[in-house]
């Protein structure tokens, strides 16, 4: 049917809702709801709506040339950081945001690496994103309360790079394979012998020496903070 009339009059609703730019009185199908007692609504349009308008600001648009991307904080040295187990505490499948915690030591930690000269990304396994326990929002609002509870410190973190893919998929991305690394000291400019890999996992270090990178494993006797200083102290007797 060409008008919703038998609709409305098979299903009765209590509240016949239209979208447009005109009144309740004009619509032809209000007598017909309100003779049964329902009601009708209009939403109102709040932006631009017309086809020739729509065009005229896609070509007017099409005359400005896209701005470089800044490229501030985009340069080495680099530290790559692992995130759950080494930055927050390891939740299986973490995709609340409520139960995001910092790691004792992390704060302090990234801001001496930062205050040392060192830009500072994310590489992370999320096999859950794959395995259909989470979906892209959720693994984006679990890094947005992570860097909330980082704002206290100044941190800045520069890029996140993020494998979803399952073990079963043999990516190269998933650690220990080095795809990240790689797009990582692609991105920053950055020599491996310049970038250190931070993880809790045998994993993490294996990716990074495969990279050419330096790996440090957190232990109980090597906690964040006491890696990143080891970091710093390196980077000093470096230069």
């Amino acid at each position: 049917d060409t008008r919703p009339a038998p609709l409305i009059e098979l299903l009765h609703p209590d509240v016949y809702i239209k979208g447009g730019d005109y009144q309740v009185s004009q619509l032809k199908s209000a007598p017909l709801v309100e003779a049964y007692g329902g009601s009708c609504a209009v939403i109102p349009v709040n932006h631009e709506i017309s086809t020739s308008a729509i065009v005229k600001r896609i070509q007017e648009l099409s005359l400005y040339a896209a701005p470089d991307k800044p490229v501030r904080g985009l340069s080495g040295p680099l530290v790559l950081l692992d995130r759950d187990g080494t930055l927050i505490e390891n939740n299986h499948f973490l995709k609340d945001p409520a139960k995001v915690k910092l790691l004792p030591g992390v704060g302090a930690g990234l801001r001496a690496l930062q205050d040392a000269g060192f830009s500072l990304a994310v590489i992370t396994n999320q096999q859950g994103m794959g395995l259909g326990y989470f979906d892209y929002e959720s693994f984006v609002a679990v890094n947005s309360a992570m860097l909330r509870q980082l704002a206290p410190y100044g941190i800045q973190i520069a890029r996140f790079y993020f494998c979803p893919h399952s073990l079963a998929e043999q990516c190269e991305c998933r650690k220990p394979g080095t795809r990240m690394i790689e797009r990582a000291l692609a991105d920053f400019h950055c020599k491996p012998d310049d970038c250190f890999v931070i993880g809790d996992a045998p994993s993490d270090v294996e990716a990074a020496e495969a990279a050419g990178c330096t790996g440090i494993l957190l232990s109980p006797e090597r906690p964040f903070l006491a890696a990143a200083e080891h970091i710093t102290a390196a980077a000093v007797l470096a230069r």
